[in-house]
C-alpha cells in the first residue's frame, strides 16, 4: 500500500470520527464545535485533493446507472458541505472572522445541511465500500463463518439505526419541518454515539447494498 493510500485511508477515518463529535453540540463547548468543524473542512478539502483524479474523469467514459449514483451523491455532498462552511462562518462567534448578516438563514442552513452531511457522508461511505481497497483486504482475512456473524451484527446494528433516525428526528430537521435544534445537556455521551454511529450505519449498509444491486 503506497503512501498516497494510507493518507487517505487516515484522512477518511477521521471524517468518520469527527462526523458524530461535530453532531454532539450539546455535550461539547461551543468553541470546540467550531473548531472541530474547521478541522472537518480541512479534512474534506485534503479528501478532495486525494481524489482529483475522480473530477479529471467526470467527463471520460461512459455514465452507468451506479456511476450517475456515484456522480450524484457526490455533488449532492460537495454542495452541503459548501452550505456548512459558509453559514458557519456567518454563524461563528469563536474562530477569527467576523461576517455579519444572514443570521436566519445560515441557522437554518446550518441545521439542515448538518444532517444532510451526516446522512450523505455515511451513504457515501456504503456505495465506495467496495472499492477501497482497505475494505477489500479486511474481507478477504475475515474467514467466512466470522464473516457471516459479523455481517449478522453490522445489520443488527444498523436496524438500530433506524429506531435511532427516529428517535432523533433526522427527518424533522433534514426537512425543517423543525427549525430549532432541541438538545438534552444530560444525556449520556455513551448513548448518543452509539446511536449516532448506528445511523452512519445504517446509511452506509444502504448505501452499499443499493450499489451492489445496481452494479449487478
Amino acid at each position: 500500500m503506497g503512501i498516497k493510500q494510507k493518507v487517505r485511508i487516515c484522512v477518511d477515518f477521521a471524517m468518520i470520527l469527527l462526523m458524530p463529535c461535530l453532531m454532539v453540540y450539546s455535550l461539547i463547548s461551543g468553541k470546540m464545535h467550531e473548531w472541530l468543524g474547521v478541522a472537518m473542512f480541512l479534512l474534506f478539502f485534503a479528501h478532495h485533493l486525494l481524489n482529483l483524479g475522480w473530477y479529471r474523469a467526470m467527463i471520460k467514459g461512459h455514465y452507468t446507472a451506479p456511476r450517475i449514483l456515484r456522480t450524484a451523491v457526490n455533488m449532492l455532498l460537495l454542495i452541503v458541505m459548501v452550505l456548512l462552511a459558509v453559514s458557519s462562518v456567518i454563524m461563528s462567534g469563536y474562530a477569527p472572522w467576523d461576517i455579519k448578516g444572514g443570521m436566519t438563514f445560515a441557522r437554518l442552513a446550518h441545521l439542515a445541511s448538518s444532517y444532510w452531511g451526516f446522512v450523505l457522508v455515511s451513504f457515501h461511505l456504503g456505495i465506495y465500500w467496495n472499492r477501497m481497497l482497505a475494505a477489500k483486504r479486511m474481507q478477504k482475512q475475515i474467514k467466512a463463518p466470522f464473516k457471516y456473524i459479523l455481517r449478522l451484527v453490522l445489520l443488527t446494528y444498523a436496524a438500530y439505526g433506524g429506531y435511532a433516525f427516529l428517535k432523533r428526528r433526522f427527518a424533522a430537521y433534514m426537512f425543517l419541518r423543525v427549525q430549532f435544534a432541541f438538545f438534552n445537556y444530560g444525556e449520556s455521551a455513551v448513548l448518543f454515539f452509539a446511536e449516532y454511529f448506528a445511523v452512519m450505519c445504517l446509511f452506509a449498509v444502504i448505501g452499499h447494498y443499493v450499489s451492489v444491486c445496481m452494479n449487478r
